[in-house]
């Protein structure tokens, strides 16, 4: 059926639910059994070899014709034909053939289809007129069932084609019924994956607007206000004179305002950028971080060791780049001028570690629940990549210690 003939697949899963399947082996099973029985080879006499030679052929394809129905749905075409063909030639009947031109109108489409389909049509009806005329009328399934005695009856033109067009019909119809059920169940997953796909392009629009919006009221207000406070802290430095502590601190006020701007534009590209198109920050890039958290002169004693940094997870890298630098500026601002400790450490096998101290200063232990919310931000990151944060006090209550684990996660590893 190549060529000028086209079968194709419909939509859907072409395999069959094992439901329908039990019903078709035991109905092709009994069916050809039952033709084989009442055929004229089975009600031969034993010495008649071609007949012997009929039934036992004939057996044989009640037996694997069945289960051979168990695959069906992967080699439709070739199983209709043969089905079709075969009971001209060995009096098996048409249920083998009926049943698998149910399967291959339900699984297939196109030209070819309703070619195999008038062939099995010419063939059934050929099966049909030759039990009509069979004899003895033991030996014809429709004169056993119109005539009540021995005696042989006249099947009918009209009879026949009754009989051969309801068997033809209903293969045909069910196949249908069985190809619009599963294309229909085929649209509505179709439907509903574009539904779920609108609905997520929806959100993400809208959530992207909403940062748009955020972006603009932060570049607004912030910006404003860190540029007064360069200009101010400039013209501090330009008419400081003599003093020199003066100038210092005027010029580390604008370094840091310059410094702060250079983060908030960083921030509002994260902002305005989709949530998987953020830039990278790696794990390499981790020692500049405590750098430029600490230009200051505050004292550090740092420890960073990652084995294979670069093979992280972007996700993980940028939750542990934003955790330490969290913690740090927690440190500076509640521990000016304390020594601070910070440890970085792990990799694939153990995750990432991170653990900050610094000493306890009057200031930290009367801070209010909401200067917290740095602590809350860092828990929310770790608890996002499954980790866990734990915080408090250390060392008989002289040291503030912050304590994060995340698991490690390679760079396309899904989460």
């Amino acid at each position: 059926m190549r060529g000028m003939l086209s079968v194709r697949p419909v939509d859907g899963p072409l395999a069959p639910a094992w439901w329908r399947t039990v019903p078709a082996v035991v109905v092709g099973f009994s069916g050809t059994m039952f033709s084989l029985a009442m055929s004229p080879a089975g009600n031969a006499a034993p010495d008649d070899h071609l007949a012997m030679l009929l039934t036992l052929l004939g057996f044989g394809i009640a037996l694997g014709g069945p289960v051979a129905l168990i695959w069906r749905h992967r080699f439709p075409v070739a199983f209709a034909v043969t089905a079709a063909v075969v009971p001209l030639a060995v009096p098996v009947g048409n249920t083998l053939a009926f049943i698998t031109l149910s399967a291959l109108v339900g699984r297939r489409r196109g030209s070819g289809v309703w070619a195999v389909a008038g062939l099995t049509a010419v063939t059934s009806t050929v099966v049909v007129v030759r039990d009509a005329l069979a004899r003895p009328v033991g030996a014809s399934i429709l004169q056993t069932t119109l005539a009540p005695g021995d005696a042989p009856v006249e099947v009918g033109a009209p009879t026949i084609a009754i009989i051969a067009v309801l068997g033809w019909g209903l293969s045909v119809g069910l196949g249908l019924a069985v190809r619009g059920a599963r294309e229909t169940r085929h649209a509505r997953e179709a439907v509903s994956t574009e539904r779920a796909a609108s609905s997520q392009l929806g959100d993400e629009l809208a959530r992207r607007a909403e940062r748009e919006r955020i972006a603009r009221e932060v570049h607004d207000v912030l910006g404003h206000r860190l540029s007064l406070l360069s200009l101010h802290a400039a013209a501090l430095e330009a008419n400081a004179g003599g003093d020199a502590r003066l100038r210092a601190s005027a010029s580390l006020v604008r370094e840091s305002a310059a410094g702060a701007m250079g983060d908030l534009r960083s921030l509002l590209e994260v902002l305005r950028q989709p949530a998987g198109d953020q830039p990278d920050l790696p794990l390499t890039a981790l020692p500049g971080v405590v750098q430029e958290s600490f230009g200051s002169g505050q004292l550090l004693a740092s420890s960073i060791f990652v084995a294979d940094a670069d093979q992280a997870d972007p996700t993980l890298s940028r939750a542990v780049y934003r955790i330490v630098q969290e913690v740090l500026t927690n440190a500076r601002k509640h521990a000016p001028g304390q020594r601070v400790e910070l440890s970085v450490t792990g990799g694939p096998p153990t995750g990432i570690a991170i653990d900050v101290r610094n000493p306890l200063t009057s200031d930290a232990a009367r801070a209010t629940p909401g200067e917290r919310r740095g602590l809350a931000g860092i828990a929310e990151r770790a608890e996002l990549l499954g980790g866990r944060v734990q915080y408090g006090l250390d060392d008989g209550s002289r040291m503030f210690r912050v304590r994060v684990e995340l698991p490690w996660r390679a760079r396309g590893q899904v989460a």
